[in-house]
C-alpha cells in the first residue's frame, strides 16, 4: 500500500520532496535502474539523512537508487509519532473552547 505524503511545509520535507521526485522522473527506483547523482548544496544535508535512513540507497561510486518501501515506513513513523501531540492539542482546543462558552 502506497502510501501519498501530504504537501510538505516544512524545509527539510520540500527538500526531501525535491530530492524523491528527482530519481522517480528518472525511474531509479530499484538497484537495477540507479542513476549518477550529485546533490546540490543546498540539498546535501538531506541527501546525507535520506542516505542514513536507507531510503536513498547507492550502488557503487555515486549510483544511487531510492527505495520506495522504505520512504513510505519512514513516511508512516512521523506520522505516528505527531498523532499524540496533535490529539492532545485537539482535546486543550476543545476544552478551552467549553471554559469559554460555559454559562453557569
Amino acid at each position: 500500500m502506497a502510501v501519498v505524503e501530504s504537501v510538505p511545509i516544512t524545509k527539510f520535507a520540500r527538500a526531501r520532496r525535491r530530492i524523491v521526485d528527482h530519481f522517480c522522473a528518472e525511474h531509479a527506483i530499484t538497484p537495477l535502474n540507479t542513476i549518477l547523482y550529485t546533490p546540490p548544496a543546498d540539498l546535501k544535508p538531506v541527501f546525507d539523512k535520506l542516505i542514513a535512513q536507507r531510503v536513498v540507497r547507492r550502488e557503487g561510486q555515486s549510483y544511487y537508487w531510492l527505495d520506495l518501501r522504505v520512504l513510505d515506513a519512514v513516511i508512516v513513523h512521523h506520522r505516528r509519532k505527531r498523532a499524540p501531540v496533535l490529539i492532545a492539542v485537539a482535546v486543550a482546543l476543545a476544552l478551552a473552547v467549553m471554559v469559554t462558552f460555559y454559562v453557569g
